[in-house]
């Protein structure tokens, strides 16, 4: 009987579920069937049981399924024609003060605090790290007509963000909704980890390189580079770091985790043990890996300045800001043709781009030097280049949902910038339609050919 009470319970429950005309965008929900004909009922055994997040409002349809898109507990984006799910738990409702929230104008270095990052916002998934923290505006903000603020922002722990919507309040506001704070014990992560992981620094040894920087680089957020890792003896590993600002590190022995980490605060021991010896052997490191010999290499190596996309060419050198430098010896004097993103540095006379060297592999280079070697490949790549201009631009103010669309680039002030390696060169579908921010630059989401996606700040793409 006690059974059979719960049952009930719980079919009531899903009945209510399947009862409502429509679902909250932000809702946690359980997907519990995919009716034949919706373009994943194929796949329906990789999702069914599995939690998601409905990104906008999920509409019933006349069937008793759901319309609409979920992004999955994998971080799997998927639009769904016939859909039932259950409804585990329904968006915050976040409530301020008018007196709390900042509205119009926010001029740069304004200490201000994240009230709420909105689901359009690519930092949506990270927002029980983000939500609830204060630091101060990087750049003069304004508002749009539902309060939300784009743009670039500092917190106290060192973190800097670009949002693309976010609600901002004055340092010392607060709202009915409560953010979760990080936890004191740090949760290491450990097994194998795949190149292009997301973690944070957590703990350098005292026999890796770094370790004089420890108080600077713990806390910092970046990704596995260029390889995958495997963990060596307690709990270390070693490997190709590159943070989310941009800079690189490689690693002998460090630890980290994937929940945000506490930077390190210096203790008086601290500071007096930070004797002259130690800062000689950090200069001795330093000159090693970057000093005169390095600068001289870079500086006298040949570059020539009207390298195209197509072009023959030879590696001549790799910068010490490259996360390549380690292997540089593995790439100088290495030949190959010249990428559709390359692009010439006048400040650093060097490129940036991809290389595609003889014998199949592709590097992106952060900053690299190059010299023409013999003629350019048969292909017409003036032609091909104006094409590609004609077609990169003047696309007017918008580009259609549905939309095939390639990526060329990724613009300094989109979030994705650091990691623009892994989205150049990329296809797929325009989501709900781009809208055209100036300089052939567009921002809105893209579904990749590969179930990826991305909401992009400002991005340029190619029709297909």
């Amino acid at each position: 009987m006690k059974n059979l009470f719960y049952l009930l319970i719980s079919f009531l429950f899903i009945t209510q579920s399947f009862a409502q005309s429509s679902i909250a965008k932000g809702s946690k929900v359980t997907i519990l069937e995919i009716a034949k004909g919706d373009t994943y009922y194929d796949e329906r055994a990789d999702f069914v049981g599995k939690s998601a997040t409905t990104l906008g409002t999920l509409d019933k349809n006349d069937n008793g399924f759901y319309s609409g898109t979920l992004e999955t507990e994998s971080g799997r984006t998927c639009f769904f024609k016939n859909v039932k799910v259950e409804v585990t738990q329904t968006p915050r409702k976040l409530t301020f003060n008018s007196s709390d929230l900042f509205s119009g104008t926010i001029s740069k270095g304004t200490k201000i605090k994240i009230l709420e990052v909105s689901v359009d916002d690519s930092y949506y998934s990270d927002k029980s790290e983000i939500e609830g923290k204060t630091g101060k505006t990087d750049a003069e903000l304004s508002d749009d007509e539902d309060g939300y603020y784009s743009g670039s922002v500092i917190l106290d722990n060192g973190k800097s963000y670009y949002f693309y919507k976010v609600k901002l309040g004055k340092t010392g506001s607060s709202s009915s909704s409560t953010s979760s704070t990080t936890t004191s014990s740090i949760k290491f992560v450990s097994g194998t980890i795949k190149k292009g992981t997301a973690l944070y620094l957590a703990e350098i040894s005292s026999d890796d390189s770094y370790f004089s920087d420890r108080f600077d680089k713990i806390g910092k957020r970046g990704i596995v580079n260029k390889s995958d890792w495997t963990m060596k003896e307690n709990g270390y590993y070693a490997g190709d770091f590159l943070y989310d600002d941009g800079s690189t590190a490689y690693f002998y022995k460090a630890k980290f985790s994937k929940e945000p980490v506490k930077k390190l605060v210096k203790t008086a021991e601290d500071t007096k043990t930070s004797t002259k010896n130690s800062d000689d052997d950090d200069a001795y490191l330093y000159d090693a890996m970057y000093g005169d010999n390095n600068s001289d290499e870079w500086t006298s190596a040949k570059n020539d300045k009207d390298i195209k996309e197509g072009d023959k060419v030879e590696i001549t050198a790799v910068s010490p800001d490259d996360s390549y430098y380690s292997d540089k010896d593995d790439y100088i004097g290495k030949k190959g043709v010249a990428g559709d993103d390359l692009s010439y540095d006048a400040s650093e006379n060097g490129y940036g781009g991809t290389v595609k060297l003889d014998g199949g592999d592709s590097p992106y280079f952060f900053l690299v030097k190059l010299k023409k070697s013999g003629s350019k490949n048969t292909s017409s790549s003036t032609s091909k280049t104006n094409t590609t201009t004609t077609k990169n631009i003047n696309y007017g103010e918008s580009i259609a949902k549905g939309t095939k669309v390639k990526v060329v680039d990724v613009d300094a002030d989109d979030s994705f910038y650091s990691n623009k390696s892994n989205y150049i060169g990329k296809s797929g579908k325009v989501a709900e339609g781009l809208t055209h921010q100036g300089n052939g630059l567009y921002s809105g989401k893209i579904i990749f050919t590969d179930k990826t996606d991305a909401y992009f700040f400002k991005v340029s793409l190619k029709k297909l």
